[in-house]
């Protein structure tokens, strides 16, 4: 898109929009598109009226202010047709500047001396230890108490808990087979 037709302006001198308003319908040799405002302004003097065609891209349509008072300064302003045909007539083009190179050093890193290594003793094999056991030939049962069958037996007979999950536990171990656990 070289070129343009003005189509319509959605905005007149003294007018504020906001960024992002349509201010003109711009047609192009392949479409119409709006011209949308970019920041928060007033527009001052529009340079070229709707229907204006063939406008080059780069050639001022319209002057916008950023108060409304600065709106008068630009009643009777004018565009230099010399200046708009020279920036427009010329394509512009962009030098690149080659980069400076900089040739960097690198600090010399100091080789590392070898650690002298020293071998250790073997380590002395001391033999195992056996490990005494006294058993007595014979316990006598009541002197021993046991706290968990008799726990165990209290909650088998009194506890509902107990009996329903030892009642899906069975019904477990008849579907899919052992779980590990022995029911209470």
């Amino acid at each position: 898109m070289e070129t343009g037709t003005i189509a319509s302006w959605n905005v007149s001198e003294g007018d504020e929009f906001a960024a992002g308003d349509s201010l003109a319908e711009i047609e192009t040799d392949k479409a119409t598109i709006d011209f949308e405002a970019q920041d928060d302004g007033v527009v001052a003097k529009i340079l070229k009226e709707a229907g204006s065609s063939d406008i080059a891209v780069g050639v001022p349509i319209m002057v916008t202010v950023e108060e409304k008072d600065d709106v008068s300064a630009f009643s009777n302003f004018v565009v230099d047709d010399s200046d708009v045909s020279e920036a427009s007539s010329e394509p512009v083009s962009i030098e690149k500047e080659e980069p400076e190179i900089v040739e960097v050093k690198t600090p010399e890193i100091p080789v590392p001396t070898p650690a002298v290594v020293q071998t250790l003793p073997e380590p002395q094999v001391v033999p195992p230890v056996p490990e005494v056991v006294h058993t007595p030939d014979e316990v006598p049962v009541a002197s021993v108490t046991t706290v968990g069958p008799a726990w165990g037996n209290l909650a088998k007979l009194k506890s509902p808990l107990a009996n329903t999950l030892t009642a899906d536990h069975k019904k477990f171990i008849e579907m899919y087979g052992s779980s590990g656990q022995v029911p209470l």
